[in-house]
């Protein structure tokens, strides 16, 4: 027989009446396990079973799992689990921590390892559940981790948050929930259904943002769904406030800059991934870990912000920290993936921003292995841009021969591959002299990319950047204008977008144009190094055109 009532708790630390429950902020954790404090990692609430001593362990990891803190999320469950060995939301939370679904990563054997610690069955588990409203978690818990495809598991997962919010339209943390389930990457929409779920996770994160602003999940959730160019503008807000809802959460502190990127305001991106850099290696001292445990993903950003900054000489002192950091690691004993690609990852965003690729010294780098964690989504990403990567620094610095040895690794479809494969086969068609199809392989890489959703540092060749580039060079400034033009629609604000376009105006007569280009450029270049021969060379043009 389910238990029908709900621990009722002094106002200070959760009044858990459904229709009144009162929203707490987590309490400090005496025995953090990461970098977290725990002084503040947002407002939850959820009116539950488990016994008063659960409670804070409980609604921590709660806060946690929002602001994706999933190693220090599935410890505060777990130490719920000590205090009340029979609270079974407690371990559908902690499962629920194994689903890093937007990062690529999903370890369902590990997250059933957590239930069977419950019972044996679902049916079994979901018969230790509380109440019916704990029930219909564990329900959406037990669908996601159901045998099957991950497609399959996924939308199971979402129905049952779809049953889970009619019935109970009221629990914020429902609602949450299934803003996120809505984007998790793998679950196989495409065109208009994933724009209808994008649209959908949109409306439940503004709803949750707006009545309750100091919640991390709609704050966070927001600036996933709109971490797209044309809806970034609506997530702004949420930007601006989510770091100071959930300062304790260094994922909080990195998050904004997801949308500061999408709309071009380079001095926020810089900030917030400063703020998140220092956290991570705060984190990592205190716990005597690994450098590999470093957020080398924050760390990208903040360089990336640098180059858009014109700051070129903190860009570069980042790849020569990343060398540092790194330096003895054994890869054959490590699976950490962002820190295996970060050299090749770090010099590539560095030249392709300012034209140097002497960062990769005499010759382009070889291909970096995927290791022991090579299976997952996230790594094959990776696998993928780095040969990339490789792939066009050997075409940029004379070794067509190597270049065109890697395409045989972008075969197939899709976009991204699409585009390596043209961008290569231009490379190689400009080192031999064929004007007509390098300007043709660039056509079709843009064409390609125009299909991409863009977020982030792009990790290849910005494709209308490098196709407006070659127009400008061709003489054909028109079509040059219009490439510089959608590309800072795809990423707005795009410092060598804006000279590109600045130089094209120019060209073709419309100084009015481009003095309003290059003015853009200045202001993205308000702290630059003037004295970098290719800062000062644009700085010097824009000054000629009265820009400044």
């Amino acid at each position: 027989m389910k238990k029908r009532h709900l621990l009722a708790l002094p106002c200070s630390l959760l009044f858990a009446f459904p229709v009144a429950s009162r929203a707490q902020e987590v309490p400090a954790h005496e025995h953090a396990p990461g970098a977290h404090s725990m002084v503040k990692l947002g407002t939850v609430s959820f009116p539950n079973s488990g016994s008063r001593s659960a409670q804070t362990p409980f609604l921590r990891g709660l806060a946690l799992l929002h602001s994706f803190e999933y190693e220090d999320a599935a410890e505060a469950f777990r130490e719920a689990q000590r205090a009340d060995a029979g609270f079974a939301v407690a371990y559908w939370g902690e499962a629920l921590t194994y689903a890093k679904l937007l990062w690529g990563l999903d370890d369902p054997a590990a997250a059933r390892s957590v239930l069977a610690r419950l019972a044996p069955t679902p049916a079994a588990r979901l018969g230790r559940a509380g109440t019916e409203r704990e029930e219909a978690y564990g329900s959406a818990i037990e669908a996601l981790y159901q045998e099957g495809d991950l497609p399959t598991r996924i939308r199971g997962y979402v129905a049952a948050l779809r049953t889970l919010t009619a019935a109970h339209p009221t629990d914020v943390e429902a609602r949450a929930l299934l803003a996120i389930a809505l984007q998790m990457g793998g679950a196989g929409y495409t065109g208009a259904e994933a724009k209808g779920r994008r649209l959908e996770a949109i409306d439940l994160a503004k709803t949750i943002f707006a009545a309750q602003p100091d919640h991390p999940g709609g704050a966070h959730y927001l600036i996933h769904a709109t971490d797209h160019p044309e809806f970034a503008a609506h997530g702004l807000a949420a930007a601006r406030a989510y770091a100071e809802i959930a300062p304790d959460a260094e994922h909080a502190l990195h998050m904004p800059s997801h949308i500061f990127v999408q709309i071009g305001a380079w001095d926020d991106a810089v900030a917030s991934n400063e703020r998140a850099w220092a956290a991570s290696r705060a984190s990592v001292k205190a716990r005597r870990a690994s450098n590999t445990d470093l957020s080398f993903h924050t760390l990208w950003w903040l360089q990336y912000g640098y180059l858009q900054q014109g700051r070129y000489a903190a860009a570069k002192a980042v790849v020569d920290s990343v060398d540092n950091l790194l330096a003895g690691i054994d890869w054959a004993k490590s699976d950490a993936i962002d820190a295996r690609f970060a050299p090749t990852e770090f010099r590539f965003t560095y030249a392709t921003e300012t034209g140097d690729w002497s960062v990769f010294g005499s010759r382009a780098p070889e291909v970096v292995r995927a290791g022991s964690g090579g299976t997952s989504q996230r790594a094959q990403g990776f696998a993928f841009a780095n040969a990339y990567n490789v792939a066009f620094a050997a075409g940029m610095m004379n070794d067509t021969a190597a270049a065109a040895t890697l395409t045989g690794m972008f075969a197939g479809d899709g976009a991204r591959r699409t585009i390596a494969r043209a961008h290569i086969a231009a490379l190689v068609a400009r080192a031999r002299g064929q004007g007509s199809l390098y300007l043709e392989s660039l056509r079709a890489a843009a064409e390609a990319d125009a299909q991409i959703v863009h977020f982030g540092p792009p990790n290849m060749v910005p494709a209308h950047e490098l196709l407006g580039n070659a127009l400008l060079e061709a003489k054909l400034l028109p079509d040059a204008i219009s490439a510089f033009e959608k590309s800072l629609q795809l990423m707005p604000n795009r410092s060598a977008s804006l000279l590109g376009l600045a130089r094209a105006q120019r060209a073709v007569g419309d100084e009015a144009s481009a003095r309003k280009s290059y003015a853009r450029l200045v202001a993205n270049w308000r702290a630059a190094d003037a004295t970098m021969p290719a800062v000062k060379a644009a700085l010097d043009e824009s000054r000629r055109s009265g820009a400044q």
